[in-house]
């Protein structure tokens, strides 16, 4: 697919004389390289647009955004060879490595959003197109033509084949700029949540706590209760059963130790559990001490 533009000379008068001079403008002439420059940057501008979708109504990502990011993008056109060149026409065809330089954070954030999103690697991305990396830089092989209007006010280009390397340019640059977005989303997320968690564990540390002052009442009554029963027995019952209650107060203390344990690492609930089998414990032995009165 070829791309054309036509754009005004910075200096006509001046223009006007080279090119009643020489005919044509050619391959490496300033302005012909301007016109061909500004091609390839409406090109990455307009693949950038497509790549964010809906997302150029929001205001990180609107159309003067795009086109301040692609703008941090410097097009140099290097080598430049004329390939076809006709004394008859002003039309020049033309040849050229274009040079694209990105800031590596550019480059680093679309690597981290394409991993982050399990896409394809930004080296195979732009390998399947025909870039070349050095450092923060990609080159192409540029082919192109050159011509002045008639009336030698405008030079007139033409850029062929440019697409899929605009295409490639455009999900780096869209990913650059969506990266920082969805961080700021992921953190928003994340502190709400955390802030949630907090006071979830407030809230839960505050029911324990106040399940462990229940169990703990609950406690005293059955001790209370046992030490009632205890004293009323004859001194000849309790003295027959002392050997026993303190054997079966040894064994409440383990048995009810290891129930703690098995329930909960929290100390506050681990306490409550331990508290509450002694008392049930206590309890059942409160009703066999009955049976000796």
């Amino acid at each position: 697919m070829k791309t054309v533009r036509l754009i005004a000379l910075a200096s006509a008068a001046l223009i006007l004389a080279s090119c009643n001079r020489i005919g044509a403008v050619e391959c490496n002439n300033t302005d012909g390289q301007a016109v061909i420059s500004s091609l390839l940057s409406d090109q990455i501008i307009q693949a950038t647009r497509e790549q964010l979708g809906t997302a150029v109504s929001d205001p990180q990502t609107n159309e003067a955004k795009i086109k301040a990011t692609v703008a941090q993008i410097k097009i140099l056109i290097e080598d430049i060879r004329t390939t076809k060149k006709d004394e008859a026409s002003t039309k020049r065809g033309c040849a050229a490595t274009v040079k694209l330089v990105l800031p590596l954070n550019m480059i680093a954030d679309a690597e981290k959003f394409h991993t982050n999103n399990q896409l394809q690697s930004i080296s195979s991305l732009t390998d399947a197109v025909g870039l070349q990396r050095s450092a923060d830089s990609y080159t192409h092989q540029l082919t192109y033509s050159v011509q002045p209007t008639d009336d030698k006010k405008k030079v007139y280009g033409e850029v062929e084949a440019f697409g899929p390397v605009a295409n490639a340019l455009g999900e780096i640059i869209a990913a650059h700029m969506v990266l920082p977005m969805i961080e700021a989303n992921q953190q928003s997320e994340a502190t709400a949540a955390a802030a949630q968690q907090a006071l979830l564990d407030q809230q839960t540390k505050a029911q324990s706590q106040a399940d462990l002052e229940l169990a703990t009442a609950e406690n005293k009554l059955a001790v209370q209760a046992y030490a009632e029963v205890w004293k009323s027995l004859p001194d000849t019952v309790r003295a027959q059963n002392v050997e026993i209650q303190r054997a079966w107060s040894k064994k409440k203390t383990a048995d009810c130790n290891i129930r703690a344990a098995e329930t909960s690492t929290d100390p506050l609930i681990k306490e409550a559990a331990r508290l509450r089998c002694e008392t049930e414990q206590t309890q059942g032995r409160v009703e066999e001490l009955k049976g000796l009165l």
